[in-house]
């Protein structure tokens, strides 16, 4: 039989040539909330989502006795690949099964299944069968959390037609921990920005506090928190979503944007059906190379989580709000992004997703008013530059705002992308710019106002080309 060998440590090791599909140098890491200490994480091998072990420590050996700067096995089990982190990786040989003494256990598989002598030096053989990590048990849940990954099954049916999986998958994505996360869109209902917080001692150590929005208490929970994440840096950004009919704040460091994916682009690792996170998704941008955890708010935020929360509201907001008499007015939900120093905002309805700028092509004889035009997702949309628009001198940096008007695609270059706000009509003016068909209404949001911006000019011209 042909043997792969390699060290950790002092000890010298081999596996079957057959299992081992892949040797590689170190990769970026993905933690995998409440994984067993063996696992290191999650890696991104060719586009696909691999465990990463530390052999040393499944062998039994002292905590991260694996050089960092060793090697990476891709090995494949059986029944999934995973990825084990080693010392170094040494050559191929071929070996006659009668050198091979076995150790038998009738009972179970052996990780160490026999060992033989090379060189005057004992190897061991491993069994590649015995790495399989699918029925990996949680590590340190809090009471009522989930499990480690899985899908969904309570948000998305996955046993649906075939044609489902082509279909756009809107995500919102964020920053907190040291890690990047993605949650549905559908869930979110608005994002704002954190503010004073009244402490409810015993709620958990998740919960930050109760937070004051429009009049109404909102409970807001740290995202690192409840993925058992030691919180790094400040939370600056809260996204309101509703859970089980409660509306809760979900705290974040910072706000990626808006993403779309296909829903077939999620890689789901073995767990259970009440995981916090459905899956991994490939990094975009300057992410690629990096997973994105896809979030299940079903998971993350079970029915005992719920019924907990849903207690100290009702014990705790009576005496907190004296406002609560207000009435809410009706709201535009808007994408607010930066025109050099100007700070405008489209209705989010609109926008299909962002993409980070890159070079437009030029078209000759074209319309003057477009900057040329782009491929996203295998289609050409018209790019548009705002900035020249509004007669904004731009700034270094800029990214596409994609719209979809009548259907169709349009790039908008804008300077900088901020956040998902809401605007109270009562706070929306209208305005007369005889110079500007792109702006015509103003609105005001904490003390500043935001020009909101109008595609009618990108309708007319979409009916223009049709015809």
């Amino acid at each position: 039989m042909e043997l792969v060998l390699f060290d950790i440590q002092d000890s010298r090791f081999a596996l079957r040539a057959s299992a081992v599909s892949q040797v590689l140098e170190p990769l970026a890491i993905t933690p995998l909330p409440y994984a067993p200490a063996e696992v290191e994480g999650l890696v991104n091998v060719a586009g696909t989502v691999l465990l990463k072990i530390d052999l040393a420590l499944r062998l039994g050996m002292p905590a991260r006795s694996a050089d960092s700067r060793g090697n990476l096995l891709v090995v494949m089990t059986g029944h999934e690949n995973i990825a084990l982190q080693v010392d170094r990786v040494h050559n191929k040989i071929t070996l006659d099964d009668a050198l091979v003494t076995p150790y038998v256990d009738p009972a179970k598989r052996n990780l160490i299944s026999g060992e033989f002598s090379l060189n005057e030096r004992m190897v061991l053989l491993l069994d590649e069968q015995s790495l399989d990590m699918r029925d990996m048990d949680p590590i340190g849940v809090p009471e009522g959390g989930g499990g480690l990954i899985g899908f969904d099954s309570n948000q998305d049916n996955r046993a649906a037609d075939s044609a489902q999986s082509s279909l756009d998958m809107a995500t919102v994505t964020v920053e907190d921990s040291d890690e990047t996360y993605a949650l549905h869109m559908a869930h979110v209902q608005e994002i704002v920005e954190i503010a004073a917080l009244t402490q409810l001692p015993g709620s958990g150590p998740e919960v930050l506090g109760l937070m004051e929005l429009r009049g109404q208490a909102l409970l807001v929970v740290s995202l690192g928190g409840l993925l058992g994440r030691a919180q790094t840096t400040p939370a600056r950004f809260v996204l309101v979503v509703k859970v089980q009919g409660l509306q809760l704040g979900v705290s974040v460091t910072t706000i990626v944007g808006i993403e779309r994916y296909a829903r077939d682009a999620v890689q789901a690792v073995a767990g259970a059906n009440d995981a916090q996170l459905e899956g991994y998704l490939r990094g975009a941008t300057t992410r690629n190379g990096h997973m994105t955890g896809l979030l299940s708010m079903t998971g993350l935020l079970s029915p005992q989580a719920i019924a907990h929360y849903q207690r100290f509201l009702t014990q705790q907001t009576t005496f907190m709000l004296h406002n609560n008499h207000l009435a809410l007015s009706a709201v535009r939900r808007m994408l607010s992004f930066r025109l050099g120093n100007e700070r405008c905002a489209l209705p989010l309805s609109m926008v299909d997703r962002v993409e980070e700028y890159t070079a437009s092509v030029d078209l000759p004889e074209g319309d003057k008013s477009l900057s040329g035009v782009i491929q996203i997702k295998g289609e050409i949309a018209p790019v548009i530059d705002l900035r020249s628009m509004l007669g904004v001198h731009p700034l270094e940096t800029s990214s596409y705002v994609v719209v979809r008007v009548d259907n169709e695609p349009w790039a908008l270059i804008v300077d900088r992308i901020e956040r998902v706000i809401d605007i109270e009509e009562r706070n929306i003016t209208p305005v007369r710019n005889q110079q500007n068909d792109y702006l015509n209404e103003v609105g005001k949001l904490d003390g500043e106002l935001i020009s909101l911006i109008t595609l009618a000019p990108l309708t007319l011209a979409a009916q223009r080309q049709n015809k």
